[in-house]
């Protein structure tokens, strides 16, 4: 009875001890502006109105990917995507010219973003001490129209996209919950979008950068094919400024932690061979 106490305690031990060493930290991706942020208004006379923008998840995965740490991190970049781009799309509409007026537009704005998802061949593996996981592909592509509508002549209307698609499947590994045995203490998942197990650092970063690609070129779009209000039959007012370059400088596409890596790696590089071997990545 004593020793069997003692082999449990141990396993409980062993298994818990791992726990906290079962994830890394991965900051979320930085929607940084891509527009100038203090903009000199100019006198258009013409008012738009911009409805918020609507966003469809077209899921095609499994029950254990809904109840996943990367499912968790990826509705929480969905909020920001929508977020970012509703407080970017207020920018460009004023570098146009326009007067932000949702009571009595001369023109409305409103978009459909569209997220695709999808989990390719599932396959699910168990081991005593690390419980259960599943391995997976998963593919990510995104659709945006946004519409620019004459609101006294609504079948008058531009309609500008964009898309963006992983190049290719990414690889998945991620852990789920065990039925029974140690594999429950082991096997832990996180609420936290940042805390991924170690092992989704990758996939995190290239889920990532497709957020951050497909933000950039609806932006991108829209500024380019957005009219200014200046040339929708009013004459342009004297010694009038006017923003002209939507830039895109400081914009990487890569996570904040990624570039940090990389620095440190190439610091690594240049080590003498006495240091400790590995790099410590996550903090």
């Amino acid at each position: 009875m004593k020793k069997a106490f003692l082999l449990s305690t141990a396993l409980l031990f062993i298994a818990c001890s791992n726990t906290s060493s079962n994830f890394v930290h991965l900051s979320m991706p930085n929607f940084k502006p891509q527009a100038p942020t203090q903009i000199q208004a100019i006198n258009s006379g013409i008012k738009i109105a911009l409805e918020p923008l609507i966003l469809e998840q077209n899921n095609n995965y499994s029950d254990n990917f809904e109840n996943s740490v990367l499912k968790i991190r990826i509705d929480k970049e969905n909020e920001l995507l929508k977020q970012n781009l509703e407080e970017q799309i207020k920018t460009i509409a004023k570098l146009k010219g326009y007067e932000i007026d949702n009571a009595n537009p001369d023109y409305k704005l409103k978009g459909v973003i569209k997220i695709f998802i999808d989990e390719k061949e599932i396959q699910k593996t168990s081991e005593w001490l690390s419980g259960d996981s599943i391995d997976s592909k998963l593919g990510l592509k995104f659709e945006g129209k946004i519409e620019f509508i004459d609101a006294h002549n609504p079948q008058n209307k531009t309609k500008i996209s964009s898309n963006t698609k992983l190049d290719s499947l990414i690889d998945l590994t991620y852990p789920i919950k065990s039925s029974d045995g140690v594999g429950m203490f082991k096997t832990t998942l996180s609420n936290v979008p940042t805390q991924l197990n170690k092992g989704l650092e990758r996939p995190a970063f290239e889920i990532d950068k497709a957020y951050l690609a497909f933000y950039k070129n609806t932006l991108n779009s829209l500024h380019i094919n957005l009219p200014k209000a200046l040339d929708l039959g009013k004459s342009e007012p004297q010694n009038a400024k006017e923003y002209t370059e939507f830039t895109n400088e400081s914009f990487s596409e890569e996570n904040p932690t990624e570039q940090r890596y990389k620095k440190e790696s190439q610091t690594q590089e240049t080590s003498t061979d006495n240091e400790e071997d590995g790099v410590i990545i996550f903090e």
